[in-house]
């Protein structure tokens, strides 16, 4: 699961695909980005525009940030929802001071923002693609699974020296150790997640198992899920982790293969499926199996998997720290801890829902966009993200002082968790998404059927070098 090279992009296919995606929201000609739906936004005499692609989480708009605050402001006190953001604010607010913060910083600086959508997922790699293929692309991409791979093929552009050494004293490993190549840092999330293991405490109580004591091994996870589903005889199951054959099983499920010592692939981008550690924890995967819903565990639907649990069908999960929060509001009880080890395993840990922020190689403005993720890491960012408590900051000076331990226990946990041995998902050096499609396939045939899963973990690796070699 470590960072590796691999080969440059190729396929004409997949330029065609790409070059058909790039639509509106695109970076324009002579640099000054578009307002969404293909008009021109100009520059501010004097100042320099970066270009930004969206990030969900706090995306306010498509256009010039100065322009949108005016809306987005009258949008909240139309709905009657204050715009002095204090701890405890709804949520809604979060996006539009997070904002507003970057913006203030970066005009001191004579920098302003345009933020461009190119959508997320597959259509959003289809577009970094093409742009990175056609030395059109924005000052500063975003993007999870993807990124680490864009630093492997040298697309991206590493941190200035000075830059890198401040982050990494600074900053929690989690937010930039999976996109450190060669001992130089080409991203950063601003606040990235990494999983925990939470339980619902009326079911486990009612299993007889003490709701207020964590667990700590492999083997004590195995016992409560049993007698959790024997306890519901079929109104509720003792659950684990959600491991469908997609991206979202890979990463939550991937911080069990971390823990035990496995890895997806090896330092070349080689598949490394069928190792003994592997094998082990997919033997893991197996007996929560028996301790789900049938078929709910490998369910593509993952909303349908969250939903089991938010309605109280499964005790255990293994999922990112917005499950403290959409807990809550579901109304339950809820217990934190580390993920459990393997009798011979290591705390480790995948980030989860990770929006890295990188600075490509053929970006115009690379300077200014440096600027611009300065000021994600910095104190009144950070601050902000510890108030909303929906994820834990970055900053070491606020996720370590005892004034958030005391006011944010669980999102204490969390960062803890974040400052360990922490990685993310490999690219493969050849047909990633075939090579991800063949894992999946061997997971879930050896958690489905009595098939012996070592056989079936070496069968997976023969398919898979030979569509990665």
């Amino acid at each position: 699961m470590k960072i590796r090279k691999i080969a440059a992009l190729t396929g004409t296919a997949l330029l065609v695909a790409a070059l058909s995606a790039c639509g509106g929201g695109g970076a324009t000609e002579n640099g000054t980005g578009t307002d969404g739906s293909g008009g021109e936004v100009s520059s501010t005499p004097g100042m320099t525009t970066i270009k930004v692609l969206n990030e969900g989480a706090v995306s306010i708009g498509v256009g010039k940030l100065d322009d949108l605050f005016a809306a987005k402001e009258k949008e909240y006190t139309d709905d009657g929802i204050s715009l002095d953001y204090t701890p405890g604010s709804p949520v809604e607010t979060f996006p539009l001071q997070y904002q507003k913060i970057i913006s203030e910083q970066l005009k001191s600086k004579n920098i302003e923002v345009v933020t461009e959508d190119w959508g997320w997922g597959e259509p959003l790699i289809q577009k970094q693609t093409a742009g990175f293929l056609a030395k059109n692309i924005p000052d500063i991409i975003v993007g999870e699974t993807q990124m680490p791979g864009f630093a492997q093929q040298g697309l991206l552009e590493p941190f200035p020296d000075e830059m890198a050494d401040e982050i990494r004293d600074t900053v929690s490993p989690a937010a930039w150790k999976p996109m450190e190549v060669d001992g130089k840092i080409y991203g950063l999330a601003a606040q990235p997640g990494v999983s925990s293991l939470f339980w619902n405490k009326k079911l486990v109580e009612q299993a007889g198992i003490d709701p207020d004591k964590s667990i700590t091994t492999w083997q004590e996870l195995r016992d409560n899920v049993k007698k959790v589903t024997e306890a519901g005889a079929g109104k509720f199951y003792g659950g684990g982790v959600y491991a469908a054959p997609n991206f979202g099983g890979y990463l939550r499920y991937g911080a069990l293969i971390a823990i035990n010592g496995g890895a997806f692939a090896d330092d070349n981008g080689q598949p490394a499926f069928n190792s003994a550690q592997n094998a082990e924890t997919v033997a893991l995967l197996k007996d929560l199996n028996a301790a789900h819903p049938p078929g709910l565990m490998v369910n593509n639907n993952e909303g349908s998997y969250f939903d089991a649990w938010n309605k109280g069908q499964i005790a255990y999960l293994i999922d990112g720290p917005w499950r403290v929060q959409e807990s809550q509001t579901a109304g339950l009880d809820l217990g934190m801890a580390p993920i459990p080890l393997s009798p011979s395993g290591k705390a480790a840990n995948v980030t989860i829902g990770a929006a890295f922020h990188s600075v490509p190689k053929d970006a115009k403005n690379k300077e200014a966009a440096f600027d611009y993720i300065k000021v994600m890491y910095s104190e009144p960012i950070q601050q902000l993200v510890a108030d909303s408590n929906t994820r834990s900051p970055i900053l070491k000076s606020i996720g370590e002082s005892k004034e958030y331990q005391e006011k944010h226990p669980e999102m204490y946990l969390h960062y803890q968790a974040m400052s360990g041995d922490v990685m993310g998902l490999p690219t493969f050096t050849k047909d990633n998404s075939k090579a991800w499609q063949i894992w999946g396939e061997a997971v879930v045939k050896s958690i489905m059927t009595d098939g012996d899963i070592q056989t079936l973990l070496d069968e997976a690796q023969q398919r898979a070098e030979n569509v990665t070699k």
